[in-house]
């Protein structure tokens, strides 16, 4: 089966701490993620587009801005109560530690819901562009350094 794939490229300033690691990265540290989104769908639409670029980035927008300088922890880690109260932006991911394969699957499951409802989004000069129907999300692919990556595809 063909099909066209676009991608369109995140980067984020976001923190977290592997409670269950080892070595160093039990500590609380800071990456600059680069997130990289690829769709995919059969047709073009009437502008002979898989998806506007824009669209894609409106969809993803407040996920990546959620990210941003926040310190994603383990819900049971330690550390998250002690942040919470000192007013940390913090991001808690139930019972796992934040690695960047569970960041990947968890921006895939939010990113492919909102792709399936299709209809459209909002820029916040209020323009509106529309998800086409049909748009599949392909993969999510995280790049925690400039050597490291993880990435959650989806089955088909």
């Amino acid at each position: 089966m063909s099909y066209f794939r676009i991608a369109k490229t995140f980067e984020v300033e976001y923190g977290h701490r592997l409670s269950k690691h080892p070595e160093k990265c039990r500590f609380p540290h800071g990456h600059s993620l680069r997130i990289e989104v690829v769709a995919r769908g059969r047709h073009l639409d009437d502008n002979d587009m898989v998806c506007d670029y824009k669209a894609l980035k409106m969809l993803v927008l407040d996920l990546i801005e959620g990210l941003d300088h926040a310190m994603a922890l383990n819900s049971e880690d330690s550390y998250a109560r002690g942040l919470s109260e000192i007013g940390e932006r913090i991001l808690l991911f139930e019972g796992q530690d934040p690695t960047t394969e569970v960041l990947a699957r968890w921006l895939y499951q939010r990113i492919a819901e909102r792709m399936a409802e299709g209809g459209w989004v909002k820029e916040r000069s209020q323009e509106r562009y529309r998800i086409p129907e049909g748009l599949e999300l392909e993969r999510i692919r995280v790049w925690e350094t400039s050597t490291s990556w993880a990435e959650y595809v989806g089955l088909d």
